[in-house]
């Protein structure tokens, strides 16, 4: 079982080259066929051919803690975190309930977003400058989320894998408020905002994955990321627990991505209805944008009701579990062109604040729209 973190480019040291284990990583055994499968641990030697040994602080029906258990490296990941993982729970994050999406139409490359929230989003879309990079971005007021372009033609879109923070997160935002502190609960908007005032993807995909921000402990933009400029496109999967996984997305492969793992199915939601509901956004998203045939079409075609129920639509309004679309985000990434749809009943757009310096000539276009 070897990792996918494939060569991107030659100066993309982080994911070019197989994470190597150190004395004193955590680790967990992810080999469904090996009888320690679960099992996790504290590296304590690490052999010169490459196997690791690790001590046991979990238990299972083959393994206890204080064992000491030698595997190949091919069967472990790191885990970001000094906590056992329990061997018969499966581990379900919450899960950023969003549809993400790539598409090339007419020799443009295109992302995507319809963004789900369980509260009423106040937002705002900046323009400034970030290190002296041109970008744009949707900005969440209330709990500091953003993603969107750059001058250079790499945009960012991300579907969280952290489903019960994400429900959760407009309630912390509010009992932050309450409590006279910032709002703010999302490390990755600020992690976003850094990795789009690089000039390089392959810097910027080493900042998704690799920066650590305001929080020592929490590396990396956590979810499903999709990236990309003009010329390549990547899907990066990662979570507290896991090593990102990146994968190259072919020049003409339409992927959309919504709230279960795909590298790692025990993330995200894994079972129920929510499940389903995370399923069928992606198909029909899939499906719908394959029969797009220009770029002004997208968001349409993400914004129509395909199901009777609308927790199952990749645009979903009222329903019982109160997760709604809030906005719809494009980036044309070849024309530098910003879009936005705000929805009238459950977003609240601010303003479109321009930060830019006087006289300075801006190379990304914005348009803002709503739907309903």
């Amino acid at each position: 079982m070897k990792k996918k973190i494939l060569k991107l480019e030659s100066n993309l040291l982080g994911v070019s080259e197989p994470y190597e284990f150190q004395v004193g990583d955590f680790v967990k055994n992810i080999n469904t066929t090996c009888t320690h499968y679960k099992s996790t641990g504290e590296v304590v030697f690490v052999h010169q051919g490459g196997d690791i040994t690790y001590k046991v602080n979990n238990q299972g029906a083959t393994y206890t803690p204080g064992d000491q258990l030698t595997k190949s490296a091919d069967q472990l990941i790191k885990v970001f975190t000094h906590t056992a993982i329990p061997a018969y729970e499966q581990i379900t994050k919450s899960v950023n309930e969003c549809v993400v999406a790539k598409i090339n139409i007419e020799g443009k490359t295109i992302l995507a977003k319809n963004r789900d929230r369980g509260y009423k989003a106040k937002i705002e879309v900046i323009h400034e400058l970030i290190n002296d990079v041109e970008v744009v971005y949707i900005h969440d007021k209330l709990t500091d989320w953003s993603e969107g372009l750059n001058e250079y033609g790499i945009g960012i879109i991300n579907a969280s894998l952290a489903v019960d923070f994400d429900e959760k997160e407009g309630d912390l935002a509010k009992q932050n408020l309450d409590k006279g502190k910032a709002p703010k609960v999302s490390h990755d908007g600020l992690k976003i905002r850094t990795a789009l005032s690089k000039e390089k993807l392959s810097e910027a995909v080493q900042s998704v994955i690799s920066f650590i921000g305001e929080d020592e402990k929490d590396v990396g933009v956590k979810g499903q990321t999709i990236i990309a400029n003009t010329k390549f496109a990547f899907v990066i999967e990662m979570t507290s627990k896991h090593l990102p996984v990146v994968d190259k997305i072919k020049s003409n492969e339409i992927v959309v991505r919504t709230n279960h793992g795909v590298e790692y199915p025990n993330t995200g939601y894994t079972k129920g209805i929510k499940r389903q509901s995370s399923i069928s956004r992606m198909d029909i998203a899939k499906q719908k944008l394959s029969q797009v045939k220009s770029p002004d079409e997208v968001l349409d075609a993400l914004s129509k009701q395909y199901t009777k129920n609308p927790f199952m639509n990749p645009y979903r309004r009222k329903n019982k579990f109160n997760m709604e679309t809030t906005s719809q985000v494009m980036y044309n990434l070849d024309d530098l062109e910003f879009h936005l749809r705000h929805d009238i009943d459950h977003s609240e757009f601010d303003k479109y604040d321009n930060r830019l310096p006087k006289g300075y000539k801006a190379k990304i276009k914005v348009f803002i729209g709503k739907t309903d």
